[in-house]
């Protein structure tokens, strides 16, 4: 994909030359937000009776209903058309804004775009290259799939809910909107790739999301996962990690950090530390030695030994002292702490969201939110947030006259996938970059992963449960197995020349 450039030579975002149909509600608005940080052109669509994104909003308002979210972050930089979808003069406006549109997302019932004759297969008769993406709580199709959902239900049923929280406690959801802010970003990433596509071939597709598949894709590695590879069940084990031991939120003397380990040395160095500081000979155990599983059965134990040494510090001398240790330990920050951070400051992450006044010849006020959490290094992000606006008659009757924005090609989809032919070097450990390289493999990319035989990637750090006197399996672990399909491998010493070049 491209990046337009305006007459005066400069770049206008990433997806400048896209435009989207945004036929969302709720947290699923995040979806098309994404496009629209990054320049692409976004119009909302919006029944009469609104959805809470209509201008005329002030900051007070804003704070006394709760709407920050709703109704100005997932929506800003997009424009509003509103429309009476049960009325067949709206509904021909709406095909005509989808014909002059290159994505169209939308979380409609199942069944009720193709009631009202607009679904993929009703629009790409006249817009061949139409991309449609569908976020629903199970899919297209299954038994559920008229079935209602939202964040919570996502949280439970995709298997998230039941590892978090106390274990003498219910099960409790994930903070904030985890489950519709995943779901809205894997439909982003995924309507990207078939875009992708597009552009090679002329020719769009459906992409179907459901938001349980969602939750259950990504936690993985501490839900169903555990069961399908390990046998394990997994239960709430409070703050930590099913996956590091040990991990979890720990009391100091005016607050808490996090901590996690999972390679073989970070304990060693959390051990000594221990040591050196509570006289605790237990703690240099050879029964605690080895990666995070062999570990597994002395979770609480350790977890005593963990909060005796943090008790002794303040949370800026045990993050500090922690970090020049190289052990992974973090202060754990109230919102208030978040907000005033000066890391996040001088990168200039929080930006003001304005809101119209109602006046279209007036300023309105403005809120300060989170800005975008990525940074392109050539093209521009949308350092302004305005509040959605109305597409005024003129507008929409431009918009629509330049009909058919399809490509000029018309070659089949490859077989091997909508990214078949691109290649990506994986550079990466942990968990994140095996988990990008693995969304994108699945899609047909001939995805490298480096390696190297002195620091393994931490899924291969693999004990199995079944037979843990077998020690370490790194050929035989199924995380590595799991977060690695579909890729190629190159090991490499990056220490010496001939490895770097």
């Amino acid at each position: 994909m491209r990046s337009e450039v305006a007459a005066n030579g400069e770049a206008t975002g990433l997806l400048g030359h896209l435009r989207v149909l945004d036929w969302t509600s709720s947290t699923a608005a995040y979806c098309a937000k994404l496009f629209a940080d990054l320049g692409a052109e976004v119009i909302r669509v919006e029944a009469p009776s609104g959805a809470g994104t209509c201008p005329g909003h002030t900051a007070d308002s804003a704070r006394r209903r709760s709407t920050f979210f709703t109704d100005l972050y997932a929506n800003a930089n997009k424009s509003i058309v509103v429309l009476d979808l049960e009325r067949a003069s709206d509904r021909k406006r709406f095909k005509a804004l989808a014909t002059a549109s290159d994505l169209l997302l939308e979380d409609q019932p199942v069944g009720l775009p193709a009631r009202l004759g607009l679904a993929h297969g009703d629009l790409v008769g006249d817009h061949p290259g139409l991309v449609t993406t569908s976020i629903t709580g199970f899919g297209q199709s299954g038994p559920w799939c008229r079935f209602r959902s939202n964040d919570l239900v996502a949280s439970a049923l995709g298997g998230a809910m039941i590892s978090i929280g106390d274990p003498s406690d219910p099960p409790v959801r994930m903070a904030g909107h985890q489950a519709d802010i995943t779901t809205a970003t894997l439909a982003a990433a995924s309507s990207l790739v078939a875009l992708w596509s597009r552009d090679r071939s002329g020719r769009g597709q459906h992409v179907d999301i459901s938001s349980l598949e969602a939750v259950a894709a990504a936690t993985h590695i501490c839900g169903v996962g555990k069961w399908l590879e390990d046998g394990i069940i997994p239960r709430r084990i409070g703050t930590g990690l099913v996956a590091a031991i040990p991990s979890g939120a720990y009391r100091c003397e005016d607050g808490l950090v996090y901590l996690i380990v999972n390679r073989p040395g970070h304990w060693e160095a959390l051990a000594a530390w221990i040591h050196e500081r509570t006289d605790n000979e237990e703690v240099l155990s050879e029964a605690f030695r080895g990666p995070s599983s062999v570990r597994l059965p002395y979770r609480e134990l350790l977890d005593v030994f963990i909060g005796d040494l943090m008790r002794l510090m303040t949370v800026e001398e045990a993050y500090h002292e922690a970090q020049r240790r190289h052990i992974a330990v973090t202060p754990v920050q109230t919102a208030t702490m978040v907000a005033s951070d000066r890391h996040l400051r001088e990168r200039n992450f929080f930006v003001d969201y304005v809101l119209s006044s109602g006046n279209p010849t007036e300023s309105g006020s403005s809120l300060r939110g989170p800005g975008a959490p990525y940074r392109p290094s050539r093209t521009p992000i949308r350092r302004e947030r305005r509040a959605p606006r109305r597409l005024s008659d003129r507008e929409e009757s431009i918009i629509c006259s330049g009909r058919g924005r399809d490509v000029e090609k018309a070659d089949p989809i490859p077989a091997a996938g909508a990214l078949d032919g691109l290649r990506i070097v994986e550079f990466g450990t942990g968990l994140a970059a095996p988990w990008i390289g693995r969304m994108l493999a699945w899609a047909g990319a001939d995805v490298i992963k480096v390696e190297s035989h002195a620091f393994p990637d931490v899924p291969r750090l693999f004990v199995s449960p079944r037979e843990p006197g077998l020690g370490t399996q790194p050929q035989c672990s199924p995380w590595f197995t799991d977060w690695s399909a579909g890729k190629r491998f190159v090991a490499l010493d990056l220490r010496v020349a001939e490895g770097a070049e």
